[in-house]
């Protein structure tokens, strides 16, 4: 029994890792994130710019 939910348990494990990898591997979602990313910076720039 022991043996059997210690496999279960791994198993669920390994599904978690690998969604967890393929989630936003994506050219789309990467150019999405990357697109996010340049308009905080911009945005803080503009804030931060001392005038």
């Amino acid at each position: 029994m022991l043996i059997l939910f210690l496999v279960l348990f791994f198993l669920l494990q390994a599904l978690v890792l690998f969604c967890c990898l393929a989630a936003g591997n994506d050219p789309a979602s990467q150019k999405i994130s990357d697109q996010e990313q340049m308009d905080y910076i911009r945005r803080w720039m503009e804030k931060h710019s001392g005038s």
